[in-house]
Parts: C-alpha cells; sequence; structure tokens
C-alpha cells in the first residue's frame, strides 16, 4: 500500500484545513531561525557590546519557544485527529491496521513540517534582513548591511522539524494503540471528556490569585515586607505557584461555574442568543480549559516582560540623573585657558558655567554612609553652591535645607531613615541629617556634607578647595555635539550623553532579545488563536446553516459568533494583563530605588510603561481578533 500517494491525496483534497496549519508552522519555524541566525552572527552581537549575553539569552529563548512548539503540535495533532475521526474509522473498517494508519499520518505531517520548515527557512531570511538594517540604522552600526549566513541556525532548526515530527508520531502512536476499532471513529467523543463543576474550586481560585497578588503588593513595604523577613526565592516560588494554581481553576471552574448558573436560570435561556451559546460556551471551556491556561501564562510573560521593556528604556537615564546630575562635570584642575575654553563651549549651546569649591576634610569619627560602610573621610560644599547646582540643573525637587546652628546635611545613597550624627570636623562640632539628593557625581569613598555659609568660610580659611566645574542647560544633557567639544580638550570629565549612550549599547542587545521574545510569543499566541477559531468554525458551519432555516436572524447569527469567538479571546487577555501587570509592579518594588523613581516620577517609571504595554497588547491581540472574527464570518456566510 502506497502511503505516500494517500497522504498526498488527503492534503489536495483537504488543502482547506490543512492551509492555516502549514502557515503557522511556517511562521513559527522562521522565527525560531531568526533567532538562531541573530544568536549566530557574532559581527552584529560583538557590535552590541553583548556577544555573549546575547547568545545566551538566545539559548534560554530557544528552550522556551521550543517547548511552546511542541504544546503547539501536540494541541493541534490531535485537534486534527478529532477533525478525521470518520475518516480514521473508514480505514479501520477497511482492514487497515493500527501501524497503517499512524504510518499515513506520518507521512502526511512529515510533507507538512518538511514545507512549512523550507519556507520558514525562506521567511527568516528575510526578517533577519530587516531586522538588521532598522539595527543598523537606529543604532548607527558601522557593519555591512549584507548578512554572511552559517549553516548552524538551518541546522538547529532542521532537528527542531524533525523533533516535532517524533513527537507526533509518538503522540499518534499511544492515542490511536488504545482504540478499538469501534472507537477509532468516535475519537471526537472519547478526548472530550465533561467534568462537573464545583462551587468550592470556583472560589478557591479567585483566592489563590487573590493571595498571590496580594504577597506580590507586599514588596511595596521593601524592607517590612515578607520578602525581606521569609527571603525572595521562598516568596517568589509560593506566588508563582499561587499564580499557576489560580489561573488554571479561574478558567477551569471559576468560569464555567458562573456560566452554569446562569444557564440554571432558565429566563436567561429564553433568548435565543443565550439558548444556543450558553451550553456551547460551557462545553468550549471545559474542553479548551487546558489550552486558555496555556495561553493566559504565555500573556502573563509577554505583558510583564515587554512593560518591564518599556520601564528599563526610561529607568537608567533617570538613575543617571541622580548619579550624574550635570550634563559635563569636570573633576581636575583646570588651567585659566581651559576654563576660558568650556565657558566659550557653554555659551556656545546656552549653558551656564560654574566652578563649585569642594573641600577634603577628616571626622574625628567614622560616619556612616549607608548601613554597611562608614569613613573619617569627608567632601564639603556650602548651601549656596548647594542650591545653585540644583537649580541651573533644572532639578524640580530641589531639597528645602532648613540649617540650625551646628547642623550639616550628609547625603545618603539610600533612602535616609531619619537618623542623627554628632561628628567634629575641623573643630567644628556638628549635628549631621541625611537627605538623599546631591548635585555632583558621588563615589562611596566619601562622606558628602553640605554646611551653611558661614562654617564652610571658617573652614575654608584654613583648609585649601578643589574646584569641580560643571556645565548645565536646558537639553544639554542629551547634547552629542557638546560632548565631542568637551572631548577634544583632552580632559577628564564626566557627560551625561556619554554615561546614557553607554547604558543603551550596552543592554541594546538585551532589549532586543526581549523585544524579539515578545514578537516570538505573540504570533505563537496569533497563531493558536486564530487555528484554533478557524477550526471550531468549520465545525459548526451545519450548525449555523440550521439556524438559519429555521428562523435565526443574521444579526442573531452574528451576535452568536462573535460570544463564541470573545469567549477564546477574553479570558486569556484579562487573565495574562493582570497578571503580568502584578508581576511587572513587583519588579519595580523589588529592583528599582524608590528615590529614582522619585526624581523622574512614577507617571514616567510605572504609568507610562502600563499605558505602552496596555496599547500595544490590545492593539496586537485586537488585530489577531478582527482578523479571526472576519474569517469567522466568510466561513459561516453570515
Amino acid at each position: 500500500m502506497n502511503y505516500k500517494v494517500i497522504a498526498k491525496n488527503n492534503i489536495k483534497n483537504s488543502f482547506g484545513l490543512y492551509r492555516n496549519y502549514f502557515i503557522s508552522l511556517s511562521l513559527i519555524l522562521g522565527l525560531f531561525n531568526t533567532l538562531q541566525i541573530f544568536a549566530k552572527d557574532h559581527v552584529i552581537a560583538d557590535s552590541l557590546s553583548s556577544s555573549a549575553k546575547v547568545e545566551f539569552m538566545s539559548y534560554v529563548t530557544s528552550v522556551l519557544f521550543t517547548l511552546f512548539t511542541i504544546f503547539f503540535i501536540i494541541y493541534f495533532n490531535r485537534f486534527f485527529l478529532k477533525q478525521r475521526a470518520e475518516e480514521l474509522g473508514i480505514y479501520s473498517m477497511l482492514g487497515m491496521s493500527k501501524k497503517n494508519i499512524t504510518s499515513i499520518l506520518m507521512t502526511e505531517n512529515t510533507i507538512i513540517i518538511g514545507i512549512a520548515c523550507f519556507v520558514g527557512m525562506l521567511i527568516s531570511i528575510l526578517f533577519y534582513s530587516l531586522i538588521k538594517v532598522l539595527l543598523i540604522v537606529a543604532l548607527k552600526l558601522d557593519i555591512p548591511y549584507l548578512t554572511h549566513f552559517t549553516l548552524s541556525p538551518f541546522i538547529i532548526t532542521v532537528v527542531l522539524s524533525i523533533f516535532m515530527l517524533l513527537v507526533i508520531f509518538f503522540d499518534n502512536y499511544h492515542l490511536i494503540k488504545r482504540l478499538s476499532i469501534l472507537n477509532i471513529s468516535n475519537l471526537n467523543q472519547v478526548s472530550e471528556k465533561v467534568v462537573k463543576t464545583k462551587s468550592w474550586t470556583a472560589y478557591l481560585g479567585m483566592i489563590a490569585l487573590l493571595i498571590a497578588y496580594v504577597l506580590v503588593l507586599d514588596l511595596v513595604k521593601q524592607q517590612q515586607s515578607l520578602w525581606v523577613k521569609i527571603g525572595f526565592t521562598p516568596m517568589a516560588m509560593i506566588s508563582l505557584v499561587l499564580v499557576i494554581i489560580g489561573t488554571f481553576l479561574i478558567i477551569k471552574s471559576t468560569l464555567a461555574y458562573f456560566i452554569n448558573r446562569k444557564i440554571n436560570n432558565h429566563r436567561q435561556l429564553y433568548r435565543p442568543t443565550n439558548n444556543i451559546f450558553l451550553p456551547e460556551s460551557l462545553f468550549k471551556l471545559k474542553t479548551k480549559s487546558n489550552l486558555l491556561v496555556v495561553l493566559s501564562l504565555v500573556i502573563s510573560a509577554v505583558i510583564g516582560l515587554a512593560s518591564t521593556t518599556f520601564m528599563l528604556l526610561t529607568y537608567p537615564k533617570a538613575s543617571f540623573m541622580k548619579t550624574i546630575p550635570s550634563a559635563i562635570e569636570i573633576n581636575q584642575k583646570l588651567e585659566p585657558n581651559q576654563v576660558t575654553k568650556v565657558k566659550q563651549i557653554a555659551r556656545k549651546y546656552d549653558g551656564k558655567f560654574k566652578a563649585t569649591k569642594v573641600i577634603k576634610l577628616i571626622s574625628d569619627k567614622p560616619i556612616m554612609v549607608n548601613k554597611k560602610q562608614s569613613t573619617k573621610k569627608c567632601k564639603v560644599i556650602n548651601k549656596q553652591d548647594y542650591q545653585e547646582l540644583f537649580k541651573l540643573q533644572g532639578n524640580k525637587q530641589v531639597p528645602n535645607l532648613a540649617f540650625t546652628k551646628g547642623t550639616g546635611y550628609i547625603y545618603a545613597f539610600y533612602k535616609p531613615n531619619k537618623s542623627w550624627r554628632k561628628v567634629n570636623i575641623n573643630s567644628i562640632k556638628l549635628n549631621l541629617k541625611e537627605m538623599h539628593m546631591w548635585p555632583m557625581n558621588a563615589g562611596y569613598g566619601y562622606a558628602y556634607i553640605v554646611l551653611n555659609n558661614q562654617d564652610f568660610k571658617k573652614i575654608s580659611k584654613h583648609h585649601s578647595a578643589k574646584m569641580v566645574y560643571t556645565v548645565n542647560g536646558p537639553n544639554l544633557r542629551d547634547n552629542k555635539q557638546l560632548y565631542q567639544d568637551i572631548k577634544h580638550m583632552n580632559i577628564k570629565f564626566l557627560s551625561a550623553y556619554k554615561k546614557n549612550k553607554d547604558a543603551v549599547d550596552n543592554n541594546s542587545a538585551t532589549f532586543l532579545m526581549e523585544a524579539f521574545i515578545s514578537v516570538l510569543f505573540f504570533v505563537f499566541i496569533g497563531c493558536i488563536l486564530y487555528f484554533t477559531t478557524l477550526m471550531e468554525t468549520t465545525e459548526v458551519t451545519d450548525e449555523f446553516r440550521f439556524l438559519d432555516n429555521i428562523g435565526y436572524s443574521r444579526k442573531q447569527l452574528k451576535k452568536i459568533a462573535s460570544a463564541s469567538n470573545l469567549l477564546l479571546f477574553v479570558p486569556p487577555a484579562v487573565m495574562g494583563l493582570l497578571n503580568g501587570l502584578i508581576a511587572f509592579i513587583g519588579f519595580r518594588y523589588s529592583f528599582l530605588e524608590n528615590d529614582v523613581v522619585e526624581l523622574i516620577g512614577s507617571f514616567q517609571i510605572v504609568g507610562k510603561p502600563i499605558i505602552e504595554t496596555c496599547l500595544l497588547f490590545l492593539i496586537v491581540y485586537g488585530l489577531i481578533y478582527i482578523f479571526s472574527y472576519h474569517k469567522t464570518k466568510a466561513l459561516l456566510e453570515i
């Protein structure tokens, strides 16, 4: 028996069924191969200064993506078996053994996956070429546009395709082996188990998710939170398990429980659309719950990753506003002609030049500058220079220092704990108060203190001051030309522009990988939802024709189809957004400093990334839904 001919004829005769499966596989394998090419292109990786990081992240992403791809393959393989239950039953009745049936299915999948692998490789070359052009233009990389492809990425993709075939083979073998000749044709009914909905599991899911959210939001307390007292790792594991359990139970039980209550309310069934939609939705939730749970968790990861990426594009720049507050800071002795030159450069860009006196002193006892470090070495400036620098820098949060006799303010690297410290500096007794902003670059080797003008003047009579020169002005922190002009003077200086550029260059590979991972999983989500919607629509075309014949209007049929599609799209979107945004908020309080967030504003650091992520997600997700719904209407002819 020529299984190859049978398989070819099956694909040819059922091309509409296989077409979307083939397109989805081609896109998935194409994106996977693009990821492999990116990991192996050391020219672009070295240009991003993160070659090892790019390759490591690519491998991790490849493993995760492979797991989801295997889920995709198993899910749709079983979906196809259900769709073709009657056909397989006929094969069995004609005398074909289970081995013969498995061979036909294997041949079909080999043809589809083989062609999809080849097409995916061609797509990946196009995708990667476009990504590379965008990187070169956006980051101004000095590398050639043409890419010399190596064989290893393509070999990895072929290996993945072979692995997918093996998974399908063992899955088919396992399913068909345990079926009798009679129930092969009833595969559709055998695989769909109806599970009774219990009220306690419905509420348990909401309780588990609520507890997880409360635990994550407990991070707001920071040093007083359970995450510090118990430990970050155990708390993270507990929260993750609760989120997974809560998401599973809400999708599996809670939604079905509330729909079942509507069904038991007989007045709801008097409506023509509810009479069809409610029983169908309950059945769909029970048979598609595992798929919806996986999609919810994938969307949660994508939302958390995307919002964190948007935040990290802003946060480094905000942190540099604190650590390098001036556009240009020169911390070395300048000759008079060099001072004149710096002033000329500052005037050229409408900037303000300022020379600040800094005195190095030794206290009589160690001063705690943070929880783990103390020092006797001090750097002192006066109140007037301190406040003038902040005004020149355009900082709206200039600290209001209320000086009294014998009072000084010490710069604390972290949030002040409102403690007092009494020290003696150059025979001046000081009560030190803590404040958390400093107008110049500060290292960890000194205690940085602000004195009132009178005490500073008294000290400066006996100690020589070192001059620190700064240039500030509107938009000068991002002025490349200012940086270039100062650089030509061959002096040591700090530049906010250079620091921020280095941070972007060093992290660009990470940001790119995070963006690429988000795109990968958006495609994964889109393929599954679109394909599931399409296959489910083909199952109910006869039912919709029957409803049309018995008098249902076109408007009512559209309403039923729309509600059916929303049942697949809405639960993962809502659960994913909630889980992902809560994870993002937890990340903010785990790894970001409060004073940096306050410096640039909570909206810029937290609010704006949330809005950008939600808009991006809703636009992409909405397009997937619109495209799926349009296809549904075309298939149902409504």
